[in-house]
Order: structure tokens, then sequence, then C-alpha cells
């Protein structure tokens, strides 16, 4: 018996709506829908830098970011559930981003981004979570999800960080 595939398209979006998580049809103009789309964009931008980065501790730090922002998805799509991010999260990438910060020299100057394609690639991911945050803010996650939305500010800090890092401003790492 040949195995069936799920389909890839299944038509019901024609419409102008699409299926979110417990919350039944919405129009895919809704702001929920433009939060994942956003902060699915930047996902996939991270895997072209995690990509770009090779096996190591940054590519490691990419991977890690990809998956909070997927648990992010899922407090955005399931608004009525519990939390997933939580303060344990917003503290690690403050780690992270403390970690990073003193090991990586800053330019005084306003940067230009494309001086590595691996940090053009994470200011892209970065510029991608920072429109991802204001449409969280404009959906009202401020007050359904507070740690969602400050590990996502945390995060393009981050991102800010390991691109100035991949464009070689870094110094290897103590540990």
């Amino acid at each position: 018996m040949a195995e069936s595939k799920p389909p890839v398209s299944t038509r019901r979006g024609d419409d102008g709506t699409t299926t979110l998580l417990g919350s039944g049809r919405l129009r895919k103009d809704d702001l929920r829908i433009a939060v994942l789309g956003e902060v699915d964009e930047a996902s996939s931008f991270l895997g072209l830098a995690r990509a770009e980065a090779g096996e190591g501790e940054l590519g490691d730090v990419i991977l890690d970011t990809q998956r909070l922002l997927y648990r992010i998805m899922g407090d955005v799509a399931m608004p009525k559930e519990p939390n997933t991010v939580g303060e344990d999260d917003l503290r690690r990438v403050e780690e992270r981003l403390e970690e990073w910060r003193s090991r990586t020299e800053l330019p005084r100057e306003f940067v230009v981004p494309g001086e590595s394609r691996l940090g053009a690639l994470l200011d892209v991911a970065r510029s991608v979570v920072r429109r991802a945050e204001r449409t969280l803010v404009a959906a009202g996650y401020v007050e359904a999800h507070p740690q969602a939305v400050r590990a996502v500010n945390r995060l393009s800090d981050l991102l800010y960080i390991l691109a100035r890092a991949a464009d070689g401003r870094s110094t290897p790492s103590r540990g």
C-alpha cells in the first residue's frame, strides 16, 4: 500500500483566513498572524546565519535563539494558555548578552551592515526581531506575555552584539 502524504495546500486560506491554534479561523491580517510571520521570518534568517556560522559556539547560540523564538510563537498562538517563555529565558538571554558584550568591541560609529556575510545575516534577523517586537506591542502582548516581549527586546540586542562578533570584533571565548 502506498504511503499517504499530507497535503501541502489545503486551500482553506484562499478566503483570506487561517487557522490559529485554539483561536479558530483568523483573518490573515490579524496582528497575531503578523507577529507569528515576523518571528518565523527572523528564525529563517537566523537559519541562514547558522548555516553560515557552521558548528561551534556562535552556531549554538543562534540555534538556541531560534528555539526560543519558536516558544515565543507558541505563546502568541495560544494566548489563553500559560506562558512558556519565562524569567529563566530572559535571564539566559541577558547572560548571553553580557557574555558576548564583554568580549566584543562595539563600534563608536553608526554600523552599516555588510562587513561580513554572517554579520549581515544577523543584522537582518535583528531588524526583523525589532519589527516583531513592535507588532507584539501593537497586538497588546505587553500585558498578556510580558516575558516574551522582554525576551524579544533583549534578543535584538543580542543579535546586534553577535553581528559585531561575526564581523571580527570579538575575542575568543574564555571558557
